[in-house]
């Protein structure tokens, strides 16, 4: 359109004068041809304005996708792990029931009188045996056995000591009467028989003897 008015300005200027037209109807003439290229400027403002706010709304919406597409696919790996993980667990669970040839009932059992047991602090009894313990809880001591190898993967005897020790460890930070305690008292309270099996599995489980644990703490 430009042009158009560009070609207008040079007809009305190559037009013969026949006499017709006086100076004040040249100077309108003008003047309307200045008004009209203005208005074209403006107008051509306008639509580069406006097209250059589309391209941006484009672009802007264009990398919305692609970060809403990328954080959908992060969220679904997570996902995917987590499912992954979740399953590995209940076969490896389930693995181990099946290794047990044991009624997964029982197993359930057994687990749930564990945890009773660890729970009600069963193991500062002094002399329990996994006979005793079984028949406590009316089962047999092969399943007994079997299910605490695989589930806490220790035997039974090392399960109550580890109890009986982690039960020393955690009076000795808590409490300031038991620190006061003989290494012989605090063998009897936690359940052992004598001083040296005390001894034996505190320095097995914490790297350290009992007074040494005590400076330590102090």
């Amino acid at each position: 359109m430009k042009v158009t008015y560009i070609i207008l300005v040079l007809v009305c200027c190559c037009m013969p004068n026949y006499g017709f037209a006086s100076t004040t109807q040249t100077q309108e003439t003008q003047q309307l041809i200045n008004d009209l290229l203005e208005k074209q400027q403006v107008f051509e403002t306008r639509i580069y304005i406006l097209a250059t706010i589309i391209v941006i709304l484009v672009l802007l919406f264009g990398l919305l996708c692609f970060f809403n597409k990328k954080g959908d696919t992060r969220l679904q790996k997570i996902m995917t792990l987590l499912e992954s993980q979740q399953r590995n667990a209940e076969q490896n669970s389930e693995t181990n029931d099946n290794q047990l040839d044991i009624d997964p009932a029982i197993v359930n059992t057994i687990l749930f009188e564990l945890q009773q047991f660890e729970k009600e602090r069963g193991f500062l009894i002094s002399k329990i045996t996994l006979h005793e313990f079984a028949k406590k809880i009316q089962t047999n001591t092969k399943y007994l056995s079997k299910v605490i190898n695989t589930h806490k993967l220790t035997s039974f005897r090392n399960y109550i000591n580890d109890l009986r020790i982690q039960y020393s460890i955690e009076e000795l930070k808590s409490n300031s009467e038991y620190k006061k305690y003989t290494v012989k008292a605090m063998a009897k309270e936690a359940g052992f028989g004598s001083v040296n099996s005390f001894s034996k599995a505190f320095q097995k489980r914490t790297g350290d003897t009992v007074s040494g644990f005590l400076k330590q703490q102090n």
